[in-house]
């Protein structure tokens, strides 16, 4: 009996650095991600109309349109208001964890991180399928 191929889970980055959006891409594709790149909100949420993605990583600091105000849209639209969105700032006071949270982020992850803290934090909201 073949096995049953289940789909790899996708994860959105959104962050206006490319060479931060290179490096996590590369992190995720080697743990078994698909992952897409958006540069600026309007793009990341041209992604998420496409194809609804699993997660979304979201930094704060961005031109035009900022990541918490990209979260907040996020929720406002019931076909996106359930995708797990963690914030990924190097804003790290507790002022900028709520309003992190007040936005409707699911989790923050302080950069700089370790690999492991971003596949536990990821995990914690997309468990691996068993």
């Amino acid at each position: 009996m073949p096995a049953i191929k289940v789909a790899r889970r996708s994860i959105l980055v959104v962050d206006d650095d490319p060479v931060f959006c290179d490096i996590m891409k590369e992190l995720l594709k080697r743990a078994g991600f698909q992952v897409r790149v958006a540069y600026r909100v309007e793009d990341a949420l041209s992604e998420v109309a496409c194809r609804r993605p699993d997660l979304v990583l979201t930094d704060v600091m961005m031109p035009d349109i900022d990541g918490l105000s990209f979260v907040r849209r996020l929720r406002e639209d019931p076909c996106w208001a359930t995708i797990p969105t963690i914030v990924v700032s190097a804003r790290v006071m507790e002022a900028d964890h709520a309003a992190a949270a007040d936005a409707g982020a699911d989790g923050f992850l302080e950069k700089p991180f370790s690999f492991d803290r971003l596949q536990m934090t990821i995990e914690s909201y997309l468990p691996v399928p068993g």
